[in-house]
This record gives C-alpha cells, structure tokens and sequence, in this order.
C-alpha cells in the first residue's frame, strides 16, 4: 500500500465520520485508519443499533457532504483546548493523554465543516478524488482490540481512484461470496448452521455426513497402508495441554 492509497483511503475515513456524526450526533468517534483494501471507523453508538441497512444512508450523506470538501487544513491545539472539542468522549479523551505524554503535537485536520484529531495524511482535492467509495459491512470491534474494553460498532468501507476500479473490486468481492463455502455449504446441502449450537459449529446433513465418513474411510485406509496405527484421545483435557 502506497502514500496514494493510505491517503486517499484515510481521507475517506474522515468522511464517513463526518457523515455518522451528522446522522447520530451523539454517537462517540473514535480512531478511522486506512486498511488493506480500504478502511474503516470505529464509533460508539451508546443505546442506538446500527445495521448494515444503515449503510445506504451514510453513503448518501457522504455524497451530500463531499462537494464542501475542498481541502484539509491542520491546526495545532493544546490539550485542553483539544479535550474541549470531544465533551464526553473517553476515547478521544485517552488517546489526547497518550499522545500529550509521548510528546506529540495535537493536530486537528479539517475539511468542509468536520475536523478530528489525527496525525494527518490525505489527499489534496477530496471533493474530487473521494467520490468512488463504498462501504461494505459493519462489525463489532473492542476498543483498542481489547476485549477488556467496550465493544464497539466498526463500519468498513472502499475508495479508488476511478470508478472502474471500485466496480472491478466490488465484482471481485461478489465473486468470492459465490465460492464461500458457508454459502456452498448450504445451497449444497451439505451443512447448516444453528445459533443453539454457536458460531462456526457446522451440523452435518446427509449429503454432508458422506462426504465426511467418506474422507474419513480413506484417511484410515491410508494410514493402515503406510503402516500407521491409529489411538484415542478424549475431547477434553486440561487446559496447559
């Protein structure tokens, strides 16, 4: 991942926090950086729920906002004057400690009438060059990927530099879910899953069970030809094992 890409992708992070906080003006920003194939924001949203039906609505407040975005512009504040900008706000409130004590300077960047805290690194004309993005999904995500901390609501999302590649990449992503084998699984027949059971806990159909008794036959042929001689272990053991 180039400058280019980072830029262009944290910029578009900006703008999806900018739209969320115009949406939910009370929801709680917290860190958006640039990902390997686009980028996402980490926000909390106190009591309200949001879904990926949400995601639409974003993306149009996105669309509105954008043409107001002519450049980002850096500013310098102290940290109190910084903390004043984020009332409320724990997560803001820690990582302006954190940086006030490693001896780094506080800047804000602004474009159109949003501004954050943050190190910096976008593109120069966003009103131009953020206009091919997509959000894609939403997740829960610990604050500081500590599950000692608070869950949070994470929503990613894409941009490129033209529009031919955002709809190359979102084919690409289309195709991958065709060849998902929880999807195929299904469709198959082979297996299916159960919020009873959890997550991740395949209960296996018939068509399923075959197969699976079938890979099992030969795992044993194959063993007992090349001389191996099967044991037993129990399911369970102590932890340390």
């Amino acid at each position: 991942m180039n400058d280019e890409q980072t830029n262009l992708r944290h910029s578009a992070a900006h703008l999806l926090a900018a739209a969320v906080m115009q949406l939910w003006p009370k929801a709680l920003r917290t860190i958006g950086p640039s990902i390997e194939n686009g980028f996402y924001f980490d926000f909390d949203f106190g009591d309200t729920k949001i879904t990926q039906n949400d995601l639409p609505r974003i993306e149009a407040e996105m669309t509105r906002i954008l043409p107001a975005w002519k450049s980002f512009e850096r500013y310098e504040l102290d940290t109190d004057a910084a903390k004043k900008e984020y009332p409320g706000n724990a997560y803001k409130h820690e990582l302006i400690d954190e940086f006030t004590n490693e001896g780094q300077k506080l800047t804000f960047y602004k474009s159109g009438q949003y501004w954050d805290l943050c190190r910096g690194g976008h593109v120069d004309h966003p009103d131009r060059q953020l206009k091919h993005f997509k959000l894609l999904s939403i997740a829960g995500a610990y604050w500081r990927g500590s599950e000692k901390n608070k869950m949070l609501t994470r929503i990613y999302g894409t941009v490129f530099s033209t529009q031919k590649e955002l709809d190359d990449y979102l084919t690409i992503l289309e195709e991958a879910k065709k060849r998902d084998h929880r999807k195929l699984g299904k469709d198959l027949e082979i297996f299916t899953f159960a919020d009873e059971i959890g997550p991740g806990l395949p209960l296996w159909l018939p068509k399923g069970t075959i197969i699976k008794d079938e890979l099992e036959k030969w795992g044993k042929q194959t063993e007992a030809k090349w001389g191996y001689q099967r044991v037993s272990t129990p399911f369970l053991t102590k932890s340390i094992i």
